[in-house]
C-alpha cells in the first residue's frame, strides 16, 4: 500500500481516522450527534473532495488498495464513488460547462437566483443518470475489473448503510437507533454528494466556458483550501485534471495574474452570502442612488433655467 504523493498521509488521516471516529462517537453517546451534526456535514464534504480527487489522481499505486479504498469513500460519500468517471472525468471535463456537459450551469446564469443554486444538485443529479447507466451498462458487458469495483462499491453503500442502521437500533432501540444513524451517517451520506453538485455551480456559473483564463471560479482563502484540500482552485484543475490536489496553490499562483480577479472570491460562504443574501440590497441600494443621482442633475438643470 504505497503511497503516490507524501501529502495524502493528510487525507488517509481524515478517511481513516476522522471518518469513522465521528459516527462511533454517536453510536456510543447518542446525545452528542445533534451537536456532533456540523463536524459529520464538514467530513461529509470532505469525503466528497477525497472521492473527487481518488478519481483524477488515486491515493495508492497498487490496483488493489485504491479498490479498496474507494468502496471504504463510497461508504462515507454515501454514493459509488465510479459515478465521478461518466459525468466528470468524462463529460464534465471535456465539456467544461459548455453544450454537452450534462451539468452545465449555463442553462440556469440567466437566473442565478438561491433557488436555482439549493435547486441545481437535484436537477444536475437527474441529468447525470443516463451517463451513468449507459456506463455500468458498457462496463457489464465487460465484464472485468471495472464492473466488479461497480458491484463492491454500490455494496458498500447500501450494505453498510443499512447495517450501520441496523447497529444503532440494535443498541438504542428504533426510534432512537434510526436517529441517531440519520444524524452521525444518514444525512452526511445524502449531504456530500449533493455540496458536490452544488460547489460546481458555484465554480461555474456565471463564467465564460469559452475563454481559456475565466471559465472556473476560484475560492482562494489558504484556510479554507487547507481545510478542504485545496478543492477552491478550480481552474488549475481544469487544465491539469491529473494534477495532485497538493499542487493546486503552487499552480494557481503561476494562473493569478491572467484570470479575471472577479473570479478569485475568498471562499464559497462568502461569495453565498454576497452573491444570494447581500446582493439584492446592493443591488437597490445601487439603483437608489443611480435614481438620486439622476434627481440631482434634473434639479441642477431645473434650477439653470431662467
Amino acid at each position: 500500500m504505497t503511497l503516490r504523493f507524501a501529502a495524502d498521509r493528510r487525507a488517509l488521516f481524515w478517511s481513516l481516522i476522522l471518518f469513522p471516529a465521528l459516527p462511533m462517537v454517536a453510536f456510543s453517546m447518542p446525545r452528542a450527534a445533534p451537536w456532533l451534526l456540523p463536524l459529520a456535514l464538514y467530513l461529509a464534504y470532505c469525503a466528497g473532495v477525497l472521492t473527487h480527487n481518488q478519481q483524477h489522481a488515486p491515493v495508492f499505486r497498487g490496483k488493489r488498495a485504491n479498490a479498496a479504498y474507494s468502496a471504504w469513500l463510497s461508504f462515507f460519500y454515501g454514493c459509488p464513488i465510479f459515478v465521478w468517471l461518466p459525468t466528470h472525468n468524462q463529460n464534465h471535463h471535456r465539456y467544461l460547462d459548455g453544450p454537452g456537459d450534462a451539468t452545465r450551469t449555463s442553462q440556469y446564469a440567466g437566473s442565478d437566483t438561491l433557488w436555482a443554486a439549493l435547486s441545481y444538485p437535484t436537477r444536475s443529479a437527474l441529468a447525470q443518470t443516463q451517463a451513468i447507466r449507459r456506463y455500468v451498462r458498457q462496463k457489464r458487458r465487460q465484464c472485468g475489473s471495472p464492473f466488479q469495483q461497480i458491484i463492491v462499491q454500490t455494496a458498500a453503500v447500501a450494505v453498510g448503510h443499512a447495517a450501520a442502521c441496523a447497529l444503532a437500533m440494535t443498541r438504542w432501540g428504533m426510534g432512537r437507533g434510526v436517529l441517531t444513524y440519520a444524524l452521525a451517517l444518514g444525512i452526511p451520506a445524502l449531504f456530500a454528494p449533493w455540496a458536490m453538485m452544488f460547489t460546481n455551480y458555484m465554480q461555474h456559473v456565471g463564467c465564460d466556458p469559452r475563454s481559456a483564463n475565466n471559465h472556473s471560479r476560484n475560492f482562494v482563502s489558504p484556510t479554507v483550501n487547507w481545510l478542504v484540500f485545496h478543492a477552491g482552485y478550480h481552474t488549475v484543475h481544469h487544465e491539469r485534471a491529473t494534477a495532485h490536489w497538493s499542487t493546486y496553490p503552487a499552480l494557481h499562483a503561476r494562473r493569478a495574474a491572467h484570470i479575471d480577479p472577479a473570479l478569485n472570491e475568498h471562499s464559497i460562504l462568502s461569495y453565498c452570502f454576497k452573491r444570494y443574501i447581500r446582493g439584492p440590497g446592493q443591488r437597490r441600494g445601487r439603483s437608489a442612488t443611480a435614481r438620486g443621482a439622476r434627481l440631482e442633475r434634473a434639479r441642477a438643470v431645473l434650477d439653470q433655467s431662467p
